[in-house]
């Protein structure tokens, strides 16, 4: 159980600043966000309040329903309307990988648990996917202040198991998520169907926009280990006895033509791409990579 994630995503916030998510295409909505519609005939006048969120710019701020009500509402405007956003969470067996303190799950929920915030914060609506061979959670896209408790319950029982299957997960998803979303795709992509490609083109025939966050762990990227040692695959039954000095240099190549399809698939389909390291803050290299994108636009690839 991670219990801690309430606080960890307090003591965080205040190094996103006011970053945004949002989505490169038109969406489809009638709620107000930050996102214009695919659908005219919305009036520019004030629409409705919703509760602030810190971070919120001031100058939204209702003051006269302060006075009245003793809370602080933020107005919005029907020329900005709904992004749905659903984050797909992979909690395969190899996700557990890391040290003592932090596995890529771990690191994974937790920059799940902000952009969940983020996305609420800007007036957006959210959900969770969360998956392995199979959907294992569906938690619909809300934009109720309430919805991160939701949201946040979910993400602190999660546990690692079973193999990824990305292809069979999007395919569940689409007969679920009918309407244009952004889907945010956190995994390590250790599919040994190499389903990417598929799963990118899938989403994006259907009109979703999508960001993968390819999260790794330090050790997989640079295979430190310097005696000969028994290596258990996390997600069958398979263990292999490695002298990691004699294969080293083999092994970064493959990971380095592994990271390379990687990217590739996500350009060919449209996807934003981005790598994230267990060994980095989650908080800071969000808010660093959220700027990289905004000011990015349609050019779509990183690191």
């Amino acid at each position: 159980m991670r219990q801690w994630l309430w606080q960890f995503l307090k003591d965080a916030l205040a190094k996103l600043g006011r970053a945004e998510l949002t989505a490169r295409r038109a969406v489809e909505g009638t709620l107000t966000g930050r996102h214009k519609s695919t659908f005219r005939g919305f009036s520019v006048e004030f629409a409705e309040h919703r509760p602030y969120f810190p971070g919120d710019d001031p100058r939204y701020l209702d003051w006269k329903a302060l006075a009245k009500l003793d809370k602080l509402f933020v107005r919005q405007f029907e020329q900005e309307t709904n992004m749905r956003c659903y984050l797909l969470l992979d909690a395969s067996g190899s996700m557990g990988y890391g040290n003592a303190e932090e596995s890529k799950l771990d690191y994974a929920v937790k920059i799940s648990a902000l952009l969940a915030y983020l996305v609420l914060r800007q007036g957006d609506a959210v959900g969770l996917a969360v998956f392995s061979e199979r959907l294992r959670d569906f938690i619909p896209a809300r934009r109720s202040s309430l919805h991160l408790s939701v949201l946040l319950e979910v993400l602190e029982r999660v546990e690692p198991d079973g193999q990824t299957h990305l292809r069979r997960v999007t395919e569940e998803l689409s007969a679920l998520v009918k309407r244009r979303s952004l889907f945010v795709i956190l995994s390590d992509l250790l599919d040994e169907d190499r389903a990417l490609p598929h799963a990118l083109s899938y989403l994006q025939r259907r009109g979703h926009d999508v960001l993968v966050l390819q999260v790794l762990d330090p050790d997989e990227l640079e295979l430190p280990f310097s005696l000969p040692s028994m290596f258990v695959d996390m997600e069958e039954p398979v263990r292999l006895p490695i002298d990691p000095e004699n294969l080293r240099f083999t092994y970064k190549q493959r990971v380095e033509e592994f990271l390379r399809e990687c990217k590739k698939a996500c350009g060919q389909s449209g996807a934003h791409y981005f790598r994230l390291v267990t060994n980095t803050d989650p908080a800071t290299v969000l808010g660093f990579y959220l700027a990289w994108r905004a000011k990015q636009g349609n050019r779509i690839n990183g690191y």
